[in-house]
């Protein structure tokens, strides 16, 4: 089976107990081990598919509390670098049905340095977020490996969850962005993505948009609506699976380890994104993103 290298942050977030719609009106947070290429890369160790995380953490008790876990999830933790002077990053979320508000406060994962290059041997896709390459050193790292990758044939992957808050004062994160998105195999923003990158559009023009910046298969994500997926030459809906919401947290990092599971047992995009879809639903039914995915249930409870 073909694997996954994924790149990007691991973290703490610090959820409300209550749904508010104001996160400054939380009074109670309860902890959950985050970070989306962290938990794409549990995901998939639940799923079968081989990943390899490459994060860093501060070396604190909560760092340590990060790594145990991945590591009662199965995954493989070698490449999880540890940070001498900057903490673990804390991320404080809403409990939210809709789209979560968040305060980041970063700290290791803004420092990711370039692993060794062996971890490509073999690897079909490399996925990274917005994170990473929103503080320069991960920045970086961030740049070369990709460079690597295109000499190695390895489609790259691009989660364009931008948000201006995560960038260094004075960077015009969503332009550089934009100049990620050339040559990118898939990309899956949602809707506020797409918003926070390119400002008020009507759906099918977010995806066109992405296409004209060089991204061969986009896959929109709609929140309740399900989703717009293309190829470049065919579109195509789908509908969401989620028959009742608890918590969004969690979601597109579902949807995209689907996507992986099904693409790397020969899957196409139109079959990944059915299947991610149904593996956001399996999430998003659920408070918290601790359980483990069954994809035997995914399959018999939203695919038969």
């Amino acid at each position: 089976m073909a694997k996954v290298l994924i790149i990007g942050e691991m973290l703490i977030d610090m959820v409300s107990q209550e749904y508010v719609d104001d996160l400054g009106s939380a009074d109670k947070f309860e902890r959950h081990f985050g970070g989306s290429p962290a938990n794409i890369a549990v995901n998939l160790s639940d799923l079968g598919v081989e990943a390899t995380l490459v994060s860093r953490i501060g070396d604190d008790p909560m760092g340590k509390a990060l790594v145990d876990n991945a590591k009662k999830r199965g995954l493989e933790t070698k490449y999880i670098q540890t940070d001498p002077t900057r903490p673990t990053t804390f991320v404080i979320v809403s409990k939210s049905k809709l789209t979560p508000q968040f305060i980041p406060l970063r700290g290791a994962d803004t420092s990711i340095e370039m692993p060794e290059l062996s971890l490509f041997d073999g690897v079909e896709f490399l996925h990274f977020s917005s994170w990473p390459i929103s503080h320069r050193k991960s920045r970086k790292t961030i740049l070369d490996m990709i460079e690597y990758a295109h000499e190695k044939n390895v489609k790259i992957c691009f989660d364009p969850n931008y948000r201006k808050v995560l960038w260094e004062n004075g960077r015009d994160g969503s332009r550089f962005v934009k100049k990620m998105l050339a040559n990118v195999f898939l990309s899956k923003p949602s809707e506020d993505d797409a918003f926070h990158i390119f400002g008020p559009m009507e759906e099918t023009a977010y995806v066109k948009k992405f296409h004209a910046y060089g991204v061969k298969n986009v896959v929109l994500t709609l929140g309740k609506d399900g989703a717009i997926v293309s190829d470049g030459k065919r579109l195509k809906r789908f509908n969401s699976f989620a028959r009742h919401v608890v918590d969004t947290t969690g979601a597109g990092d579902g949807f995209w380890s689907g996507m992986y599971y099904v693409l790397t047992n020969g899957g196409d995009i139109f079959e990944a994104a059915q299947f991610g879809s149904a593996v956001a639903a399996f999430r998003v039914e659920r408070f918290g993103i601790d359980e483990k995915i069954d994809k035997e249930f995914i399959k018999k409870e939203f695919l038969s």
